[in-house]
């Protein structure tokens, strides 16, 4: 059996979507359990609802503890032998049990990845891995590199894991901590599945960055910490010691992001935005793997090279550039 988790929190518009297209697979040996993760909405009726229903539903309402810690009381609560999470807000095919299933069946891996389909501002856009195939984990580190830079390997709803090889998700962060989850748990298998279908729908909603300044901080150092622990996975795989370029530009690009980010935040004066791109030219860590990150996004490669010559005066008025051009293509896109 396989036990679908899912962690849930203030989304009562989207839950029973979410809950119908998990009912509706075409493999029938699942249980859904639902963590009602504190919801002050009406998520907990909903769930109450469904389990009355359908037998193969769980709804356990408990104190809001964040995500990591509703995922980590759902593999609890779990009795399959396999695990796969899906979070409230997102749907998935009718046959994304079965294919991630069948995909074990047939290989014997011990972790399964698939794509999915990204939603944002309304539009779906498709992401399958280059390298779909079957992996033994010890010679497989240019693949992992592949699935990493594809951003295939961050979050934990496109696997199907093993219960018995999952650890927990660390509830001290809250950023990464799907990622450190995933590396824990690669370092335990022995076969890696990648198949090239795209069976969840994620929603991404359009919000600006309002991160207080504390929290910038300790999502720089958070990130930094993450990149080490990626690192060291990679390490292990490949005998390489030195931060390698993919790693490096993942770690880069999450804050290059959010300097483009920077002029759509309503909530922030210029002042302190400009702190937080002062905050970046000055972290070491950041800085050291600005220099070797492998970036491909022309924005970012502009960004990235003001901070390596030490320009990053001019990076805010870049990102407000690039953010009219971004309403003015927004505006043309849904004429």
């Amino acid at each position: 059996m396989i036990s679908i988790v899912v962690p849930v929190y203030k989304s009562e518009k989207t839950l029973a979507g979410c809950l119908d297209s998990l009912l509706a697979q075409t493999y029938k040996d699942i249980e859904v359990i639902c963590v009602i993760d504190g919801s002050p909405d009406s998520c907990g009726e909903i769930c109450d609802g469904y389990a009355a229903k359908d037998v193969r539903v769980k709804s356990i309402k408990r104190e809001n503890g964040g995500v990591s810690s509703a995922r980590n009381r759902g593999i609890e609560e779990a009795k399959g032998e396999y695990l796969m999470f899906v979070d409230s807000d997102d749907t998935v095919e009718p046959d994304y049990c079965e294919k991630m299933w069948n995909a074990h069946l047939q290989t014997g891996a011990d972790l399964v990845i698939c794509g999915f389909h990204h939603w944002y501002v309304g539009r779906d856009v498709p992401k399958v891995p280059s390298n779909p195939g079957v992996y033994d984990t010890k010679a497989y580190a240019e693949n992992f590199l592949k699935l990493y830079q594809e951003g295939f390997l961050n979050m934990p709803w496109n696997k199907l894991f093993k219960k018995e090889s999952a650890g927990r998700f660390d509830t001290s962060l809250s950023l990464g901590e799907d990622l450190l989850f995933n590396m824990n748990y690669l370092e335990k298998c022995k076969k890696v599945a990648v198949i090239s279908d795209a069976l969840i729908h994620y929603i991404q909603e359009e919000k600006g960055n309002t991160l207080s300044t504390k929290k910038r901080d300790n999502k720089l150092e958070i990130a930094s910490r993450v990149c080490a622990g990626v690192q060291k996975y990679y390490g292990k795989i490949s005998g390489e010691e030195k931060l390698h370029p993919v790693i490096a530009g993942k770690f880069v690009m999450e804050f290059l992001d959010e300097c483009e980010s920077l002029p759509f935040d309503k909530k922030t004066g210029k002042k302190e935005k400009l702190k937080v791109i002062e905050r970046l030219a000055n972290h070491k860590e950041f800085m050291e793997a600005n220099k070797i990150a492998e970036v491909t996004v022309l924005d970012y490669k502009i960004l990235k090279w003001c901070f390596a010559h030490g320009m990053w005066r001019i990076i805010y008025p870049i990102c407000v550039l690039r953010k009219g051009v971004v309403v003015v293509a927004r505006w043309i896109w849904n004429r």
